[in-house]
């Protein structure tokens, strides 16, 4: 009876580490444009990971140990948000991280999140998952004036996604979303990116509206038909990168991106 209990729940614990390890992170923030002096909520969270890594939703609190999380201002300066993240829900394991972020300093914010774990659920599996936001800080919300543009620098991690324009000056429904995959900051070719509409289930082992493959150069493009938050995801499974610690590496990175109606603002003349 005892021995069966025992097998049972370390039946349950491998099941629990193999999800946690296939989840995908991604950071969200409640406006991509704040007025200068004012507060952007930067949230961490983990899900993504049913209907084939397709939809969008919350499945528990990441844990933080293998966790970095990152501010860069437009001037470069590097602050580290772990410390000051806290939870959302009361219930152990449930909700997100969040904390609230003044921003004082004109130009695009970028937040950065990191997590690299070497997982064992019958195969040693390192695991690397990253994710990035973007607020734009400015005076006024309706001229913008960016000197830097982040959004299209890479962030130098080793699995992201390249954000081709601004958030806020260039983005709107009907209007093409580029992306570029870069794997250890190299473009990586026949990669498939999803961009998930919040709230919809995309259909198919590949939504063909949805879901699109990279060419030689790393590049794909999406045009939204809808206002509302998109998760931009994309998968790589690279066996050729093992140690005698691991047998492969698993990559996911995401951005979180808001698609208004039209753009939120004009850029300065």
């Amino acid at each position: 009876m005892l021995k069966t209990s025992f097998l049972a729940a370390f039946a349950f614990f491998c099941c629990l580490t193999l999800n946690v390890s296939a989840h995908d992170t991604w950071i969200q923030i409640n406006s991509p444009i704040v007025r200068t002096g004012e507060v952007a909520h930067v949230d961490l969270r983990l899900g993504n990971h049913g209907n084939h890594h397709r939809d969008f939703k919350l499945a528990g609190l990441l844990t933080l140990d293998w966790t970095s999380m990152e501010w860069i201002s437009p001037s470069g300066e590097r602050a580290d948000l772990k410390p000051d993240l806290y939870t959302s829900a009361s219930a152990e394991k449930q909700g997100y991280w969040t904390t609230p972020v003044t921003l004082d300093e004109p130009g695009v914010h970028l937040f950065v999140q990191k997590l690299d774990r070497v997982m064992n659920h019958g195969k040693s599996i390192r695991s690397i998952r990253t994710s990035k936001a973007f607020v734009i800080c400015s005076p006024t919300l309706d001229n913008i004036s960016i000197d830097s543009h982040s959004h299209s620098t890479p962030a130098g991690l080793p699995f992201e996604l390249v954000l081709h324009q601004c958030p806020v000056t260039d983005i709107e429904v009907g209007q093409p979303i580029t992306i570029t995959v870069l794997h250890n900051g190299e473009p990586l070719a026949n990669a498939l990116v999803a961009f998930i509409p919040e709230g919809e289930t995309l259909t198919g082992d590949t939504d063909p509206d949805h879901e699109f493959t990279t060419g030689t150069d790393g590049t794909v493009s999406f045009t939204p038909s809808k206002a509302t938050r998109y998760l931009i995801a994309a998968h790589h499974t690279a066996m050729d990168e093992k140690s005698t610690d691991y047998e492969f590496t698993s990559y996911a990175t995401t951005i979180a991106l808001q698609i208004p109606n039209r753009v939120f603002a004009q850029p300065a003349k």
